[in-house]
């Protein structure tokens, strides 16, 4: 299938004629660059000058809020030792730090730049420093982890010369670090940008300042405050970027070297907010888990929900733990070896075509009963694995995966700002960010979101409530209001891939939050951007790869939520090597494994602690050689295509802003439909869509 390039760029990074309405109202907003001109000085400052001198530009700066500005000297802190399970390798102790503190406002203000009325843009920013000469620091001492690039030593004081962009999980609204760091999960605070001698940013990116997303009263209530939605996406974080680059200039009297970003989560939506608007500012991303289609995603967590409400709406009881136990263990001896080893983990579950019908009660292989399943509750686990659909049959979005475990073993909570769907059980009302979203898709705070169905079916069992929906409908109705606002999703990278900059991207199989197969299918859709029509997955190998994670939950390591699989230990050296000496990442990964310390942390009691595995560029996977231990990640080799036809076809969504219509989206992601007719041998009504 041929697809006009010129044409695909007339529509705009969504797919739709007209462009981005986030950055077009960015524009309008007279959203500018808003870089920080401190004033300089003779000699360099103290920490303690950058907040009570004004002769380093802070003090007295109208862009931050009269008695916000902070900047202490923070202790250093000793080195942890290492606990395997979450922690293989040993942190380091942290040195003393540099912390400026305050809130910053560029001036934007009320509904002609997207605000309430009498609201002012308003973002916490924190930035901290490795001690500078002036400081103590001592300029020639490698930082206690080096960071795997080609500048081993500290340039002045006990900074590296560099600087690390973060973000804070969830939707925000606090300061909250949330970056890959030493070990298998994220880090909770700034030390580990210090231990590596690097600048560190990090914003509340706005949300503190409400209202939010939909403004509650007033002249303009029920209207959309897509000033702070912006701030959210993508202008908070840079705005901490631009004041860390210039607040280093000042502290240690020379601009960082070199810019990486470095988020897991939300700090990974914030990342794509980055290298989808400012590419060109950044060497590195390294992103994690990241949920950057807020609305779509999020909306996704509901899908569990509705599914089982029609089930109780149909007469059926919701499953027991002890059903939904047999039934995990049933996919997992069902799917589990199509890799190729038996090892607790299914590799890609796409390609697993196992039926919760094989547990129905009475069919041969089936547990006996109370572990059995109905009839219907085994078609309500079938809908709830195939995704979200429409009327037509057409996916819609993601599904709650069979790579997702149905219990998660002990901490940590689900992260705030999301609905946690997970088993056992199904929440009686739908709460969390399902339910937020759903409220700003009405531009309506006070909406019910328990008036989402699953389809028509469900919509006339209750009595076609006057506010009920369908959620292909509420999926079309949150495309076309909040999306293009709230979504970072643009597959139109060129500022990045002009500059040079490289991008790892991590996404776990068994994230129960955020899909993993929304990476994959956004991963697709750059791949045909840069491909002329056509997926050409080659094409990115040499700025930006994207990772699966096999079993793996939301985040990374065994005490991430939902995991059994391999996870990177410290994988941002990978990314700096890549970047500053030109060699790819060759990433191999800790498997989830218990200990006596966690003993409820993982699933996987097949695999010894300390057993590796390689992480392989999409869409590569590991392939077991056939030889040597299979708890050793040399017993493999990268290879092979996860994108087989078949798994390419049913990962077909409709097109964005007509969920409810019956057209995949074809052209996006570089497929021919008569290639799907081939392999499935329907799509009666779909077609390419215009």
């Amino acid at each position: 299938m041929g697809t006009n390039l010129t044409e695909l760029r007339d529509q705009g990074p969504t797919g739709r004629r007209g462009g981005d309405k986030l950055s077009l109202h960015a524009l309008a907003a007279g959203f500018v660059s808003c870089a920080p001109d401190l004033a300089g000085a003779a000699t360099l400052p103290t920490c303690a000058q950058l907040s009570t001198s004004p002769a380093y530009g802070l003090v007295g700066n109208l862009q931050i809020v009269a008695g916000t500005l902070t900047s202490a000297i923070a202790p250093s802190a000793p080195a942890t030792s290492a606990d395997p399970p979450t922690s293989p390798t040993p942190v380091p102790a942290t040195p003393a730090y540099c912390q400026v503190s305050f809130t910053f406002s560029s001036g934007l203000s009320g509904p002609s730049a997207g605000y309430d009325l009498g609201q002012t843009q308003m973002i916490q920013i924190v930035i901290v420093l490795p001690l500078s000469a002036a400081d103590g620091g001592i300029t020639g001492s490698v930082p206690s982890t080096f960071d795997g690039g080609t500048t081993p030593t500290t340039i002045q004081g006990n900074w590296i010369g560099k600087l690390m962009v973060g973000a804070s999980a969830g939707s925000s609204g606090t300061i909250g670090w949330s970056p890959f760091t030493e070990g298998l999960n994220g880090g909770t605070d700034p030390s580990y940008a210090i231990r590596l001698g690097y600048v560190g940013s990090e914003t509340d990116t706005g949300q503190h300042n409400p209202p939010f997303v939909v403004i509650p009263t007033g002249p303009l209530a029920n209207t959309l405050a897509v000033g702070t939605i912006a701030d959210w996406a993508y202008r908070g974080t840079h705005y901490g970027k631009q004041w860390a680059t210039s607040i280093a200039q000042t502290y240690y009297g020379q601009l960082p070297t070199r810019t990486y970003y470095n988020g897991i989560s939300g700090a990974g939506n914030e990342g794509m907010g980055q290298l989808m608007h400012f590419g060109d500012e950044y060497d590195g991303f390294l992103i994690g888990a990241p949920v950057f289609y807020w609305d779509q995603f999020t909306l996704a967590d509901a899908w569990p929900y509705v599914v089982f409400k029609k089930l109780v709406q149909q007469g059926g009881t919701i499953p027991t733990d002890g059903q939904e136990t047999a039934l995990g263990a049933a996919v997992l001896a069902a799917c589990d070896g199509l890799d190729g080893v038996v090892d607790s983990i299914i590799n890609d579950p796409r390609q697993c075509t196992f039926s919760a019908a094989a547990n129905v009660c009475g069919r041969s292989g089936a547990p006996p009963a109370p572990n059995c399943l109905t009839l219907a509750q085994a078609a309500a686990f079938d809908r709830m694995w195939a995704g979200p659909r429409n009327k037509f049959g057409h996916r819609v979005w993601y599904p709650y995966d069979k790579s997702i475990p149905f219990f998660v073993p002990g901490p940590p909570p689900p992260p705030p700002g999301f609905m946690f769907t997970i088993f056992p059980g199904i929440p009686s009302t739908l709460t969390g960010g399902a339910a937020q979203v759903i409220q700003w898709n009405h531009k309506n705070l006070s909406f019910d979101a328990n008036n989402l169905y699953e389809d028509e079916e469900s919509l006339a069992l209750a009595g076609n409530p006057p506010d009920g929906i369908t959620y292909a409908d509420e999926a079309t109705l949150g495309s076309n209001t909040v999306a293009d606002y709230s979504d970072n999703q643009s597959p139109v990278l060129t500022k990045a891939l002009t500059y040079g900059t490289k991008v790892m991207h991590l996404h776990g199989t068994a994230d129960p939050f955020a899909f993993w197969r929304t990476s994959s299918d956004y991963y697709r859709r750059v791949a045909t951007w840069y491909g002329n029509g056509k997926a050409d997955f080659a094409k990115l190998q040499d700025w930006y790869r994207f990772y699966t994670l096999p079993g793996v939950g939301h985040g990374t390591g065994s005490s991430a939520i939902g995991s059994r699989g391999p996870s990177p230990d410290n994988p941002f050296p990978a990314l700096v090597n890549w970047v500053e000496r030109g060699v790819p990442p060759a990433l191999t990964a800790l498997m989830a494994s218990a200990s006596a310390a966690t003993p409820t942390v993982s699933y996987n009691a097949n695999l010894p602690p300390g057993s590796t595995r390689p992480l392989c560029p999409y869409p590569q996977t590991a392939i077991y050689n056939g030889t040597g231990s299979t708890t050793v990640a040399t017993s493999f080799h990268c290879g092979g295509n996860l994108e087989t036809p078949d798994v390419v076809c049913d990962d077909l969504r409709t097109v964005y802003k007509d969920e409810n219509a019956p057209f995949l989206d074809f052209r996006a992601v570089g497929v021919d439909p008569d290639q799907c007719r081939r392999e499935k041998g329907r799509d009666r009504d779909s077609r390419n869509h215009d």
